[in-house]
């Protein structure tokens, strides 16, 4: 379970930083944050000396609540983990002493100071540590068990009166946009203990990537349907798409994870969606009750689909012995034309099957459901959380620290933007390494991109950033895959993100659940049960029908004590 979870966290910091690093739009003191500006490539010099105020662009922004600075100094403490990457930061500065963090402490009149810096391994264990000697700074940041934990503990303060006075208008539009599931996440007993964070769309649906020039060659139809799915991958298997003459390509990939929410490439999760089923997910029913989604009778009629494609040869033989990155080689190495995935797969690992084959045209389509709409199962907007120590006289600040940092990160209120590089090293400069993003950002810039192309909005408006992949853009429409980087940009912010821009539906683990679950002793071996369980139906070595013993088991295994409690908070 726990190696699962760092592959997923770690799926999600690869889309985020992919997401950040393109989101640049210009500096609007108003507006909704929309990415990083970007500088001249010139090497920035070393920071001022800390007795020096350089001549920063404030304005009328400083004398509103989130961003007053304080009438007396005052100061508050912070950790950090990264200090192996230090040496990546320009000459001169460090974590504890760079220009970003001394822009943030002019800008409010404090001091930030730095309790502890260690590696990037060794933090989880310094706060845990430091939670349980009950040492821990005035600001940190913790995850859902920690945030849990913390509240029993009385440790931590109730921000629930600083954040619609503190937070900015920015942030409360990211806020906003969750539809209220991101602050409900960080609710306990009425309190919201913690500030949430808000990720973008690392979690996007499931699509299923298909090769158009196999699709022509054979005389196929773009697939709508996962019967469109069943029937392309058997003529991919069946008709030498690749035309070597040889019974050499496979019809559908997977990965021994074949259920894997969010993010999950190679995954069937699509599949399961489209018969209404949403495993791994604790979801409200009509009536408002928590239920479990891999324990629905929609769940097996999907099973029974890939168990009958597994016995059919639809699906690669070898696939529950496979990670992801071993069965990444298969498309690119020409032998797949269908690849399960989000978005961004086309960056990685499309982008290597195209630089092989230019003749490998993959497209995006999503799978409707058995209804003819688009439900899909998505991760998660919230994972961490800011919190502030019990007693600390200025709890507001961590949401003031936090308002500049996202300026400083969007370049919003005219915030300086020291670092060409920033992108790749923000997590060091910002004191509080968080950021708190608009949800749907994929769609907006798809949009935004469209509507360039169509001459309705002038790309001179773009970040730097978003500059670079219009270009790209507009190159790989004008000589498609001549250029493997430019075809992978185009795929992933236009094709792909107009297709989430259409519009589906979501179900997504309610957030009380998602707290009583991380600290459940039980789930663990429930989750065991169930992945071994569900990999051995689809491959054949159990009958359909454990299923039914499976759900039994669940429940008397510590399941029902668990549902029970979710629906009792």
């Amino acid at each position: 379970m726990f190696k699962k979870w760092t592959i997923k966290f770690a799926l999600i910091l690869v889309s985020l930083s992919l997401i950040l690093s393109a989101c640049a739009t210009p500096a609007q003191p108003t507006a909704a944050p929309t990415g990083v500006s970007q500088q001249p490539t010139t090497p920035p010099e070393p920071p001022p000396a800390q007795a020096e105020t350089p001549a920063y662009q404030w304005g009328e922004w400083r004398n509103t609540d989130p961003y007053r600075p304080y009438d007396e100094r005052i100061t508050v403490s912070v950790v950090k983990g990264g200090s192996e990457s230090a040496g990546t930061l320009p000459a001169g500065e460090t974590i504890e002493n760079n220009r970003a963090l001394k822009y943030i402490e002019d800008t409010l009149n404090i001091d930030i100071t730095f309790k502890w810096v260690v590696t990037s391994d060794a933090f989880l264990d310094k706060l845990n540590l430091a939670i349980a000697s009950k040492d821990i700074p005035d600001i940190m940041i913790v995850d859902p068990i920690q945030l849990q934990q913390l509240t029993e503990a009385d440790a931590i303060e109730d921000l629930t009166p600083y954040i619609e006075k503190y937070a900015n208008a920015d942030i409360l539009e990211n806020y906003n946009q969750t539809k209220g599931v991101a602050l409900q996440a960080a609710t306990i007993n009425g309190k919201i203990m913690g500030i949430p964070n808000v990720q973008p769309q690392a979690d996007a649906p499931i699509m299923a990537f298909v090769r158009r020039d196999w699709l022509n060659k054979l005389g196929l139809e773009p697939p709508k349907t996962v019967e469109d799915i069943e029937k392309i991958a058997r003529a991919f298997i069946e008709q030498d798409p690749d035309g070597n003459g040889v019974a050499d390509t496979f019809g559908l990939t997977g990965s021994m994870n074949p259920i894997n929410v969010p993010s999950n490439l190679h995954g069937f999760d699509a599949f399961f969606n489209a018969y209404g089923a949403f495993p791994e997910l604790f979801y409200r029913d009509s009536s408002g009750k928590i239920i479990y989604g891999s324990l629905q009778p929609e769940v097996k009629e999907a099973l029974a689909l890939i168990a009958r494609w597994y016995k059919d040869g639809l699906i690669d033989p070898e696939f529950a012995t496979k990670d992801g990155g071993k069965s990444n080689e298969i498309p690119v190495a020409g032998k797949s034309g269908i690849m399960m995935g989000p978005w961004w797969i086309p960056w990685w690992p499309l982008v290597d099957s195209v630089t092989n084959d230019p003749n490998a045209d993959w497209w995006p389509y999503l799978i409707q459901d058995k209804n003819g709409g688009q439900t899909f199962s998505m991760g998660d907007y919230t994972y961490s959380y800011v919190v502030v120590r019990k007693g600390y006289p200025h709890p507001e600040v961590a949401l003031k620290i936090l308002n500049i940092q996202n300026d400083l990160s969007y370049g919003l209120n005219n915030a300086p933007q020291f670092y060409p590089n920033f992108n790749e090293i923000w997590t060091l400069l910002l004191p509080i390494p968080f950021l708190i993003e608009q949800p749907y950002v994929v769609e907006r810039m798809a949009r935004e991109y469209r509507d360039a192309l169509d001459g309705k909005l002038d790309p001179a408006t773009f970040g730097e950033a978003m500059k670079v992949e219009f270009e790209q853009i507009k190159a790989d429409v004008a000589a498609p895959r001549s250029d493997p980087s430019n075809w992978a940009t185009r795929m992933a912010r236009l094709e792909a993100g107009l297709l989430l821009a259409q519009g589906y539906n979501e179900v997504r683990t309610d957030p009380v659940a998602a707290r009583v679950l991380s600290l459940d002793q039980n789930w663990p071996s429930l989750k065991k049960m169930e992945e071994e369980t569900f990999l051995q139906i689809m491959t054949g070595a159990r009958p359909l029908d454990d299923f039914d013993k499976f759900v039994q088991d669940w429940y008397k295994s510590g399941g029902q004590a668990l549902l029970d409690k979710m629906n009792s908070q």
